[in-house]
């Protein structure tokens, strides 16, 4: 069991993995120790400490943020009485075992998306959290980035009215050698599953968010690549998708489309979201946003003969903060766990979202459009 807490001796919090996640986690964690944690006036200690396989990697990681632990057995850093959190970075994969430990030890857990691969597992770490009284978080950095945390703002105010559809584009292109990204995600064993397992983790739950419950999910499917070779040539064979379609229905009435692909020429930066209202529009990424009031909004007449002119008038530049959103949910996730009260998106949050990742993969499966009324 962790250590009762004292602002005397601070957090420690035990981050699982060296890899690109574990760095963005770490950085942030850093940031929160080197700027303080100040709850109702007492600011508390930050300490890091890290586990990988990898002694190199894990001495190097250990170097660049100071971390004061540092090993490569991981349940010697699960049971160790002074790490109070447990942030895991590591694969899809193994996420449920060290977690499921993790809640034994009594520590409160963070983790990346999506929970776990399995539907059943997620459930059953929400039921063990929620029973062990735990603070219990999931990695939704969507939520707060600069943009779309803007865009919620907006619609919040009122100043998009009634929303008619949302539009979202996401990817980039992955060549059949995979050198911009692990080749561990085109293996189902370690992924769970391809780009919707991957990207509609953040997108359900970021346009739950915004926009509220889902009630229908149609999705359609493609791998690209059969095969495939990792970094150093070796092939393998591709057992997820590499592009999705998928057609939302909230339960507002409001529609919904994205598009991700790992397989598309990028051109804009990514994901790109399009939100339109009955007052007003917003297009933003996650560092700009533009809005367009009712009133700004130019009329148009299509005429497929004549070059098309003014579209880009009447959009407002709305000015955003720089913002590392793994720094803001991580200071709310310690925050939480200090002051006892709930902190979202937790493993709720995840486990809904899994059910309906669970539904577009039944969507894609069958052809059909699936009802998600149920499931959030």
């Amino acid at each position: 069991m962790s250590t009762p807490l004292d602002p005397r001796t601070g957090l420690t919090v035990g981050v699982l993995g060296t890899g690109r996640m574990a760095h963005l986690h770490l950085r942030a964690l850093a940031a929160i120790r080197r700027d303080g944690l100040v709850i109702n006036g007492e600011t508390w200690p930050v300490a890091l400490a890290v586990y990988g396989r990898d002694p190199e990697k894990v001495a190097a990681c250990a170097r660049e943020y100071q971390a004061a632990i540092a090993t490569t057995d991981m349940d010697e850093l699960l049971e160790r009485p002074d790490v109070q959190v447990i942030d895991n970075c590591l694969v899809n994969a193994l996420h449920y075992g060290p977690l499921r430990r993790a809640i034994q030890y009594g520590k409160h857990c963070f983790t990346d998306k999506p929970l776990t691969i399995e539907l059943s597992d997620a459930e059953d770490l929400l039921a063990a959290a929620r029973a062990a009284g735990i603070q219990h978080g999931i990695v939704q950095n969507m939520r707060f980035q600069a943009g779309t945390a803007r865009a919620r703002e907006l619609i919040e105010a009122g100043a998009l009215g009634r929303v008619f559809h949302v539009r979202v584009v996401f990817g980039y292109f992955v060549p059949p050698q995979v050198t911009n990204r692990p080749a561990w995600f085109y293996q189902r064993e370690q992924a769970g599953g391809g780009i919707i397992h991957d990207m509609m983790a953040h997108f359900f739950d970021l346009l739950r968010f915004i926009l509220g419950p889902i009630d229908r999910v149609y999705a359609e499917a493609l791998t690209a690549f059969s095969e495939r070779m990792d970094a150093a040539g070796h092939r393998f064979p591709v057992e997820v998708e590499d592009a999705a379609a998928v057609i939302l229905r909230f339960r507002s009435g409001a529609l919904g489309d994205i598009f991700a692909s790992w397989v598309r020429r990028k051109h804009e930066e990514v994901p790109f979201f399009e939100i339109d209202g009955e007052k007003g529009s917003v297009i933003c990424s996650f560092n700009e946003l533009r809005f367009q009031g009712a009133d700004q909004t130019a009329g148009f007449r299509y005429d497929p003969t004549r070059r098309q002119t003014g579209y880009e008038e009447g959009w407002e530049t709305i000015p955003l903060p720089e913002v590392d959103p793994f720094e803001v949910q991580l200071r709310n996730f310690l925050t939480a766990v200090i002051s006892g009260r709930p902190c979202k998106p937790d493993w709720e949050d995840a486990v809904t979202t899994q059910r309906l990742i669970e539904a577009a993969y039944e969507s894609a499966r069958s052809g059909r459009a699936v009802d998600t009324r149920a499931l959030n």
